[in-house]
């Protein structure tokens, strides 16, 4: 793996409107949780994630245009953080999977050479994977088991080697990251 020196003329504008349309998206993110877990009674769900859908698809115009300009937006243009809120953006547009397959070319060229984290392109090549109805390779997509108690990961590839694999993508066991999982949406760690 090559490594990429962080370039001392980061984007400062392109940083800043990453910033604000991450904002954005955990808000309506962070709704939609709170209405799940019985947090939250001012809207309802459907208004919830109508809302939630409206900033998704105003954001894909933004990623496009992002992505036309520059390409795929790694450490040297926006420091490790806008490089994360630039690939967490392009996550939430499943509805564009040819637009997330276009990025994820880039983001692995990027991530080889040491531009881009290798966790985040394995959690898109997992997505992209899910949404193209295929069996994901690390595991990262979830989805809760039978009777809601627990996350437990949409079907994978070779699940008896899925540890194997995760930890060569800088990723924790996926009991661990059930267990986590569980903690963010649910509040606390389910027994097992």
């Amino acid at each position: 793996m090559i490594s990429i020196g962080l370039s001392a003329q980061l984007d400062s504008n392109l940083i800043h409107r990453l910033d604000a349309m991450v904002t954005a998206d955990q808000q309506c993110r962070g709704i939609v949780r709170a209405i799940r877990n019985g947090q939250s009674d001012t809207i309802s769900i459907d208004q919830a994630n109508s809302q939630m859908r409206k900033t998704d698809s105003l954001h894909g115009i933004q990623l496009k245009a992002i992505f036309d300009q520059y390409g795929f937006v790694g450490y040297d243009l926006a420091g490790k953080a806008g490089s994360h809120h630039f690939w967490m953006l392009v996550q939430h547009q499943d509805q564009h999977v040819d637009f997330q397959l276009a990025v994820l070319e880039k983001m692995k060229v990027a991530a080889e050479n040491g531009n881009a984290s290798f966790q985040d392109y394995a959690y898109l090549i997992d997505r992209i994977k899910v949404n193209q109805g295929q069996p994901q390779i690390y595991g990262t997509q979830l989805t809760l088991n039978e009777d809601s108690t627990s996350y437990t990961p949409k079907p994978v590839i070779a699940p008896d080697q899925l540890n194997t694999r995760r930890a060569t993508a800088g990723l924790p066991p996926i009991e661990f990251y059930i267990k986590a999982m569980n903690k963010r949406h649910f509040g606390t760690i389910k027994k097992e």
